[in-house]
């Protein structure tokens, strides 16, 4: 037992030693994790990164430091350095800014490096130190930048049983970097359950298709994904783009299914459609069994029909009832290749709801004279929100053009305007990584926004969905309005004190755009020039 006691004590303190040991090697000063890596390929890089650990001081802020690209000797300024705002660990290194012409003239913008190549520097001693005044020795780094390919498909996307995926790529293959780990595909919900790693990867005799084998057939119906980051593929001259490949796995076994889902919620009902998976020949047995219960508890009978191996179910009653209505299938009713079915229901909600037409009551500022354009608000007659794309990636009318001749500038919707009767759009906006900043619009002119650039989902109904979060249900998408509203923005004008309204004809208008008989303290518009009362 003694001895056992001092074999545990003596293996604890070897443990405790190695960590110590081990946090020791970590805590190396001039060891700092660099950014870009030289075993992480970028497509593009805006900065250099060290992070070192302990915490930093800058102390030579300007610094002239050679980026070497050695594949074409091109070289990159390293211009500056300073402390990370957000991680005082971290030192970063900019390279020069290149002259651009501007909205407002020339500027200097950050300048990245994307020209593919392997590229090298050095940081010198004495740059940066710790806070304890240890002095940061200096080293070599390396990085590659590379051009990226495609990866066009993936096969298979549904099936019965997954034996291996293939991917189709833009450009032949040469060399396929496996990750350490494999890679993992997913499952469950959100994809959140690592189902098995795969690392058994061939090129296609085309040499533009990967083929990814599994260890072991998966088929267990469910949604499953695949990551495929980017540089896994490697082309001549170029990696893949990150690429995510969804695969449905589903059953093989015969089945059959209903145009009405258990659960949905539908504006009209009319005849019940069963159409049949992985089945030949369907029989139908009892065309008098189908049947639908309506919210007034009532019962309607049913008559099927069979052809081209669907069957169509008409009811001896007008399903026009507003509630919930219960659609019943008893087993027997019918069979998939001799085998009769089992009996299942479909509960549906009949609602009605009266889509009111899109239109727009008003906008701010008001159409006529301004003295300039910051912020536009348009106020429709209904709840609405920017319309996203079929397949969720982006809003078309999240930037849009207000024209002044052959003059565009861009509006940029504001987020938090969404889901409410009003859409508002920012002139010349920019986000400094915290908020947006407008340019607003002051020189003369006349401009002029097209509604029809704002499409927008309208006719929204709240709803608690099947997670019970209150949610909105467009039943008008991709909606937008005619017209155009129009703005003037006049010539400068030196301030007047005083008009004499009674000398010669004059044509007076308010900044609401309302023409008005004599003005009071104030901005106006008189004879086509803005004048300042005071």
């Amino acid at each position: 037992m003694r001895m056992r006691k001092f074999t545990l004590f003596f293996m604890s303190m070897f443990l405790v030693l190695g960590t110590a040991i081990a946090k020791d090697e970590v805590q190396d000063f001039n060891s700092p994790t660099a950014y870009p890596s030289s075993d992480n390929p970028q497509t593009s890089v805006w900065n250099i990164r060290l992070t070192f650990p302990k915490e930093i001081t800058v102390v030579q802020s300007e610094v002239n430091i050679d980026i070497v690209n050695n594949k074409t000797n091109e070289t990159v300024k390293i211009t500056s350095c300073n402390v990370d705002e957000w991680d005082n660990h971290t030192a970063v290194f900019n390279f020069e800014k290149k002259v651009v012409e501007g909205k407002d003239g020339e500027e200097l913008v950050d300048q990245p490096i994307e020209a593919p190549g392997t590229y090298t520097y050095t940081i010198p001693a004495g740059i940066i130190k710790s806070v304890d005044e240890e002095e940061y020795a200096g080293g070599e780094f390396s990085f590659t930048v590379v051009s990226t390919f495609a990866i066009e498909s993936h096969t298979p996307q549904t099936t019965d049983k997954i034996e291996e995926i293939v991917f189709t790529c833009s450009e032949e293959i040469s060399e396929i970097k496996v990750p350490e780990e494999g890679w993992i595909l997913m499952g469950g919900y959100y994809w959140s359950d690592p189902i098995m790693a795969i690392s058994n990867a061939e090129i296609g005799e085309d040499k533009k298709t990967v083929v990814l084998k599994l260890s072991e057939p998966i088929t267990a119906i469910g949604s499953y994904m695949l990551n495929i980051y980017m540089g896994n593929f490697v082309s001549a001259e170029s990696v893949n783009e990150y690429y995510s490949a969804f695969i449905d796995v589903v059953s093989s076994a015969p089945s059959f299914s209903t145009n009405y889902q258990n659960g949905d919620r539908v504006k009209e009902l009319g005849n019940l459609e069963i159409t049949f998976s992985n089945v030949e020949k369907v029989e139908l047995l009892n065309s008098d069994a189908i049947s639908v219960f309506l919210p007034s508890q009532s019962k309607a009978a049913g008559k099927a029909t069979l052809a081209d191996n669907k069957i169509t179910v008409a009811f001896d009653k007008e399903l026009t009832e507003e509630g919930n209505y219960t659609f019943f299938i008893p087993a027997g009713t019918f069979t998939m290749d001799g085998v009769e079915n089992e009996a299942r229901e479909v509960t549906v909600e009949l609602f009605t709801f009266t889509i009111t037409p899109l239109e727009v009551v008003s906008v701010t500022p008001a159409v006529g004279a301004v003295d300039s354009l910051e912020r536009i608000v348009v106020t429709f007659n209904q709840i609405v929100s920017l319309s996203w794309t079929e397949d969720w990636m982006s809003q078309p009318s999240s930037k849009i053009t207000l024209t002044c001749g052959e003059e565009k500038i861009t509006l940029t919707h504001a987020g938090g305007s969404a889901m409410s009767d009003q859409v508002e759009y920012l002139v010349n906006a920019e986000w400094d990584g915290y908020q947006w900043t407008t340019t607003p619009i002051t020189a003369a002119g006349t401009y002029t926004l097209n509604l029809a650039d704002i499409i927008v989902d309208y006719a929204a109904e709240m709803i608690t969905d099947s997670w019970g979060t209150y949610v909105g249900t467009w039943h008008g998408k991709n909606g937008s309005c005619e017209g155009t509203y129009t703005w003037t923005i006049a010539e400068e004008d030196n301030a007047v004190n005083f008009i004499n309204t009674e000398a010669g004809e004059q044509v007076i208008y308010d900044l609401l755009g309302r023409r008005v008989e004599k003005t009071t303290t104030g901005i106006y518009i008189v004879n086509g020039r803005k004048v300042i009362i005071k």
